[in-house]
């Protein structure tokens, strides 16, 4: 008899076969009832060469069990705030649709049919059901790399005729406009001012400029140097874990000398923003209070959120004629196609009279200095060399 292939009888006396083989992850599994030794080695050859390929493996946890686990496991990698993501979307969304499969035998079907539930119920919005994703994406791909999955389900295969992915949801960017950022900055309060002119003249995020430390602001250079951000449990990263040198005005050098004390304290005390008592202020105390009281004395838009104020430094940036890669650079966006897609409309100051100076170029004489009007240049046809005798040939 065949390796792997066993015979055994059934209560009536009839002989029937069944199959030992292990899966891909090292498993043993056991297939039972083929009627004859010949379709139970035909099964096993097939069945072994997808072994062998990769493509059986055995998870015996439920997917519920598994993203527990992964989660506890993945804790000490991650910042708090990550972590408290993931768990409600895995408690809020992933468990209670795939809870009970076993994550080997989640398919990309599956995946788009959570999505299309997500979407029916009408509970989250697109961002919400993309984020879910972006879990179930990194929770599958530690699975793939550990051998519990062949293929990530939640990732779109190359040539995949739909992404898994929702499009996104178009949001019109709001901004101070130029005319605007007196007003506001003319209502901040006196401790919350310098932190306005710093968030509009750098476009840090508010966690980020929260963070700040006298160590990291270069009069000098005048630059600001984004190591770390403020958490709700303290300081971490910053997104990304990309560091970066943001560069600033003299104006903003005034503003920032004015309050730096006259010696710097050392460790936790050299925040360069403080609440009025002295204590570290919250994403929450600025936005809640201090930048929804500044709107309302300036008599601005309520709707206007304190994350706005990074977009009003970009688009100021673009009105005066910076190029998008300093946008880019400055607001410490990974890559160039970010900064394009949100803030690429406002670019506009390099394409005006833009045409007129390319035909200045090619159709004024290179010799004049009478102020030529160069619509009425006529193209002039230009004599083409004669031909060497190499290019003859």
């Amino acid at each position: 008899m065949a390796d792997g292939v066993y015979a055994y009888a059934l209560a009536d006396g009839r002989v029937r076969f069944y199959v030992k083989y292990r899966t891909s992850n090292g498993v043993q599994r056991k297939r039972r009832g083929f009627r004859s030794e010949r379709a139970a080695i035909r099964w096993r050859t097939q069945t072994m060469a997808a072994v062998y390929r990769g493509e059986i493996v055995a998870v015996r946890a439920t997917f519920a069990e598994r993203f527990d686990r992964w989660l506890d496991e993945h804790r000490p990698r991650i910042e708090p705030g990550t972590y408290r993501d993931y768990r409600v979307h895995g408690e809020k969304r992933l468990k209670p649709f795939f809870g009970d499969m076993k994550p080997s035998a989640v398919t990309a079907g599956d995946v788009r049919r959570y999505v299309a539930e997500q979407v029916a119920g009408g509970r989250f919005s697109v961002k919400t059901i993309n984020n879910s994703l972006a879990v179930l994406r990194v929770f599958f791909a530690h699975l793939e790399e550990d051998g519990d999955v062949v293929r990530n389900p939640a990732r779109s295969s190359p040539g995949a005729r739909e992404r898994i992915k929702l499009p996104s949801v178009h949001r019109e960017m709001d901004y101070l406009r130029t005319r605007e950022i007196p007003r506001y900055l003319d209502a901040c309060g006196e401790t919350y001012r310098p932190l306005a002119e710093t968030l509009i003249a750098t476009g840090l995020r508010i966690s980020e400029a929260l963070a700040l430390t006298w160590d990291d602001v270069d009069f000098p250079a005048r630059t600001l140097r984004v190591l770390r951000s403020r958490k709700a449990d303290g300081r971490g990263s910053t997104k990304g874990d990309r560091f970066r040198s943001v560069d600033f005005g003299a104006r903003l050098e005034t503003v920032l000398r004015a309050i730096r004390p006259t010696v710097v304290p050392t460790g936790a005390d050299t925040l360069v923003f403080r609440g009025p008592r002295g204590g570290e202020l919250s994403r929450s105390d600025v936005s809640r209070d201090l930048h929804k009281h500044a709107l309302e004395d300036a008599g601005l838009r309520r709707r206007l959120r304190l994350h706005d104020l990074r977009h009003t430094a970009a688009a100021s940036w673009l009105a005066a004629g910076l190029p998008l890669i300093y946008v880019q650079r400055q607001l410490g966006h990974a890559s160039i196609t970010t900064t394009q897609q949100v803030y690429g409309h406002l670019e506009e100051s390099f394409l005006r009279g833009a045409a007129d100076r390319v035909e200045r170029l090619i159709w004024t004489p290179a010799d004049a200095s009478d102020g030529l009007n160069t619509a009425a240049v006529v193209p002039r046809a230009v004599p083409r060399p004669p031909l060497a005798d190499s290019d003859a040939a």
